[in-house]
């Protein structure tokens, strides 16, 4: 692959002052899998133009490709209207896009409806690559290969959840999120209710929400007396979990 068809599909991460975190490695990731399974200066595309303040895609749409931008500025966000004045705004800003990136590749890639909006900042010119086009060339790469690029976008997607939980969820949110999603993934059903007996210890737990053992413990002890969950010794028992995941607010 030439050295200008890599620059033009990377995945990198947008605006980040800190150095490079964790979801930034794995879009990079991502990028590395796709320069390697597709050249999109190969393929055809569809040359796009917007004026600031334009919508490219909103949320719940269907997908129509892989965008690639080559001048402007686009910003991706989600709608957090229960934000309780954490933000200004509805539109919680996930990331910006500048020259050279792509964006709207996680919808393509699961094949599911877009979970975001992209609004144009400025001017902004873009190539539109077709699902079909894009689709088709996966379909032709190893399995394996698809394989890790599916996992490196979920994984991505849900470093985008937790850094959203981290700014916008009062901690209890963040725990009963984390209740749910691990009795989801890892929960056992019993005759009493979903039984999650990883033996995680209350501090590993307490990192996964992002808080402190004791407030860990203290909303532990209210779900409990609300009827929620059960706790014997290191084992959680989810005995409500509709009720549960509505604690979670506008996060689950």
């Amino acid at each position: 692959m030439s050295y200008l068809a890599q620059q033009s599909v990377r995945l990198t991460a947008g605006f980040n002052t800190s150095g490079q975190s964790s979801s930034d490695a794995n879009r990079t990731s991502a990028a590395q899998i796709v320069q390697q399974s597709m050249n999109l200066l190969e393929m055809p595309y569809e040359i796009l133009k917007f004026d600031e303040g334009d919508l490219i895609f909103e949320e719940d749409e269907a997908p129509k490709g892989i965008y690639l931008l080559k001048s402007g500025c686009v910003k991706l966000f989600v709608n957090r209207e229960n934000s309780r004045g954490r933000t200004t705004s509805p539109e919680y800003v996930t990331k910006l896009i500048s020259s050279g990136e792509v964006f709207g590749y996680k919808a393509v890639v699961r094949q599911i409806n877009i979970c975001s909006f992209a609004k144009a900042v400025k001017d902004t010119v873009v190539w539109l690559y077709s699902k079909e086009s894009i689709l088709n060339v996966l379909a032709s790469t190893h399995p394996l290969v698809r394989t890790i690029l599916e996992q490196a976008v979920v994984d991505i997607e849900s470093y985008e959840k937790v850094s959203q939980l981290h700014y916008l969820a009062s901690v209890q949110e963040r725990i009963a999120y984390q209740l749910v999603l691990i009795g989801d993934r890892f929960g056992v059903t019993t005759p009493n209710g979903i039984s999650i007996n990883l033996k995680l210890t209350r501090n590993e737990f307490a990192q996964l929400a992002s808080t402190i053992n004791e407030s860990l413990s203290r909303h532990l002890t209210e779900f409990k007396n609300e009827g929620l969950i059960d706790i014997n010794g290191k084992e959680i028992i989810i005995k409500d979990r509709v009720g549960l995941a509505a604690k979670s607010g506008n996060f689950r």
